[in-house]
């Protein structure tokens, strides 16, 4: 068989994603493999090798359909579900990093003449990391720039991450969602569409003439593929909002739970634990950029300082003088709470006949001491506060979306299920901006992520099924991320997450863009459980 310059064979028959928590088999040797460092691209200009990738994958979707294949575009593997993957073929897309700085000819007219910098802005291609992303902005782009907000790794690429919903803990600026204002999708063998908001016009004409697109300028569109993980064909583009570079200053103390505490999360009255904070609230210079908490469910009591909470927030600043973060060796990521799993698994591998319930408690206390014997303070750009993604063994990862007000009813329900299911590894809360995505897990207008982050050991997914279900009895509004353990989610649970309203509206946006035929070879067997495969027949075609 004859593939494009650019395409070749992927023999592979299984795919395990990057935390080996799951293996998914594939329709052996169908899958590709995308290049850009062919002889017939030297002489391209970016824009030019970019616009022949788009005829690369137009050519996949069409081998696919011929072949009846399912296929989906893979990235950097980061989820823990099967969210992103089917079990036809799989695109690797990891080599496809060009970056394209646009000039002003590329915005909308109304858009510069409203003052906007086109500085903060960057078209990217889908195979780009975040780790990449950092090295780009903060060292080599002149004047130096950065994300406007990050999860707590950096080694997804830009488009897995922000299609699962990562979501970070940026209390004013939300998940790495609201830093993506344009979407290149394929939508078929002779369709690919650039998408952006009506509400904020960005690019103009000519940039759309510029990559062969159909321009489609459309608030419920847009909102629908921002969370979409695959499934409304391969994004092979994004436009990225960045801002200037920033510096993170940071404090991690331990601190009780008490009214003054719950007062911040359930009002955002940060007023009320301002003592514990690295600056006053009212510092011109210091803005509250970042705040999360780490739970301990088996050293935890409410108003008790010995028991209390662990504390991490970071104020944003502009660029001084700084020592700069030194990653430690022996933790595996900028978030504690994985890094902290790597030292348990370390652990479990010298004990005879594995963990058990009466040495998961001894052992997360250890575990805990040793994670948050660091100094408290820390200064770095937001590349440097959320790095260091190396990581060894199987981890269990898995998050809640919860509304503030209802931290305290989620945390007794958690100690409450750990008397029986002993939790092996960290409760985090992570408090941020809500999202406009219409299957954004962070729904709401203050959400808060509750990750439970730990050994991939089955009492760890029982107490996650646990909580959901009390959840539901207690009749708590709860979501799950998209990207994390999410075995159990089924179209019951999801309408009880979203409603039917909003999975009918994300299903109708979908089949706007996609024939029937396309839609049936980007779905599998995570959307079919859900109730999100099917095609919606509709008059707003466009």
């Amino acid at each position: 068989m004859s593939f494009p310059e650019g395409v070749k064979s992927w023999t592979i028959d299984k795919f395990s994603n990057a935390h080996n928590s799951f293996t998914q088999s594939l329709q052996p040797d169908t899958s590709y493999d995308l290049f850009i460092d062919e002889p017939g691209f030297a002489q391209l200009s970016a824009l030019e090798k970019y616009n022949k990738c788009t005829l690369n994958f137009m050519w996949i979707i069409n081998d696919a359909l011929q072949k009846g294949l399912k296929v989906r575009a893979m990235g950097s593997g980061w989820s823990f579900s099967k969210v992103a993957v089917c079990d036809g073929a799989i695109i690797n897309t990891k080599r496809l990093r060009l970056k394209i700085k646009p000039k002003a000819e590329n915005f909308d007219p109304q858009f510069l003449a409203a003052g906007n910098n086109t500085e903060n802005f960057k078209f990217l291609q889908c195979g780009n990391t975040i780790i990449s992303l950092n090295r780009l902005l903060e060292q080599e782009s002149v004047p130096a720039k950065s994300l406007r907000c990050s999860g707590g790794s950096n080694g997804q690429t830009i488009v897995g991450a922000f299609s699962t919903g990562t979501h970070g803990a940026s209390l004013n600026v939300g998940a790495l969602t609201e830093m993506i204002v344009g979407l290149h999708i394929i939508t078929g063998p002779d369709r690919h569409v650039y998408i952006e908001r009506s509400s904020r016009r960005i690019t103009s004409p000519l940039f759309h003439q510029k990559i062969g697109a159909e321009a489609i300028v459309d608030d419920d569109l847009f909102n629908a593929a921002l969370v979409s993980f695959g499934s409304f064909g391969i994004i092979h583009g994004v436009m990225l909002e960045v801002e200037d570079k920033f510096l993170l200053k940071q404090k991690l103390g331990r601190i009780p739970y008490d009214d003054n505490l719950d007062a911040a999360i359930r009002l955002g009255s940060f007023d009320r634990i301002e003592s514990h904070l690295p600056f006053p609230l009212n510092d011109p210079i210091h803005k509250l950029y970042h705040f999360e908490l780490a739970i301990n469910p088996h050293d935890f009591g409410f108003d008790d300082p010995g028991k209390g909470v662990y504390l991490r927030s970071m104020f944003k600043c502009p660029v001084e003088q700084y020592d700069p973060i030194v990653v430690e060796e022996k933790y595996s990521y900028g978030d504690d709470t994985l890094g902290l799993m790597q030292s348990v698994l370390d652990t479990l591998d010298k004990i005879p006949g594995g963990i058990n319930n009466a040495l998961i408690p001894k052992l997360v206390n250890a575990l805990f001491k040793l994670a948050y014997d660091r100094p408290e303070a820390a200064t770095g750009t937001i590349g440097e506060t959320f790095n260091a993604t190396k990581f060894r063994g199987q981890l269990f990862s898995a998050a809640f979306g919860i509304s503030r007000e209802s931290v305290k009813d989620v945390i007794l329900h958690c100690l409450e299920i750990n008397k029986s299911i002993k939790l092996a590894g960290v409760m985090a809360f992570r408090f941020v901006k809500g999202t406009a995505a219409t299957l954004g897990f962070t729904r709401w207008e203050n959400s808060c992520v509750l990750e439970l982050d730990g050994a991939d050991t089955i009492v760890n997914y029982d107490f996650m099924k646990a909580l959901s279900d009390r959840l539901v009895e207690d009749n708590v509004e709860h979501t799950i991320h998209w990207g994390k353990v999410n075995k159990f989610l089924d179209k019951n649970r999801l309408k009880k997450m979203y409603g039917e309203e909003k999975i009918k509206a994300w299903r109708t946006q979908r089949s706007r863009i996609m024939t029937i035929d396309v839609q049936s070879i980007f779905n599998n067997d995570f959307m079919k459980a859900c109730g999100l495969d099917e095609f919606m027949p509709t008059t707003l075609i466009v």
